[in-house]
């Protein structure tokens, strides 16, 4: 009998009586099975950054910082926004604003990653122009940890509120993830 089972059990056991295997699959979702309750090593974790993070806060470098992994930074530039001032505006513009944004995210790579390093940390960055939602389900294939600022990919969100692109990847990703 597996923990989550024999919790179920001791928990219900004088109020569920024959609708226990009904209760055990209502709750299951919410309770770990024996398989879950082992905590994954963690050799490499992605960090998706763009120009709505600002920093990485001290209480996510203080969780990653119990595992020995490296830190893969990646700046993503929004292709379809530059693809709409292409459209709206001209080439130059949209050159001129791809620049800008690319200098504003050599430095919060920079930054991050010497604040990262400071605190032991084996750091690799990397940029690019994607899809923000899509190429970071990509990448966390790749990694065994993934930890998203909760304001990654949305200029509106507030500081208690999670970013629907946040939300998305959560949801479609198998690596453990860390919102910040």
């Amino acid at each position: 009998m597996g923990y989550s089972s024999s919790l179920i059990q001791r928990k219900f056991k004088d109020i569920v009586g024959r609708r226990y295997d009904s209760v055990l699959k209502d709750y299951s979702e919410f309770l770990l099975t024996d398989e879950e309750m082992f905590v994954p090593e963690v050799r490499s974790i992605l960090v998706p950054l763009d120009s709505f993070v600002h920093d990485i806060t001290d209480e996510a470098i203080d969780v990653l910082s119990a595992y020995d992994a490296t830190v893969s930074l990646a700046y993503i530039t929004d292709a379809d926004v530059l693809e709409l001032l292409g459209q709206a505006l001209d080439r130059e513009s949209m050159e001129e604003f791809r620049k800008k944004k690319e200098e504003y995210g050599q430095k919060l790579l920079e930054r991050t990653a010497a604040r990262l390093e400071d605190h032991g940390f084996s750091t690799q960055t990397r940029m690019f122009v994607g899809h923000k939602g899509d190429d970071v389900i990509q990448m966390a294939k790749n990694h065994d940890m993934i930890a998203l600022c909760r304001r990654y990919a949305d200029g509106e969100a507030t500081d208690t509120s999670i970013s629907p692109i946040v939300l998305r990847i959560c949801q479609r990703v198998e690596t453990p993830a860390l919102i910040y």
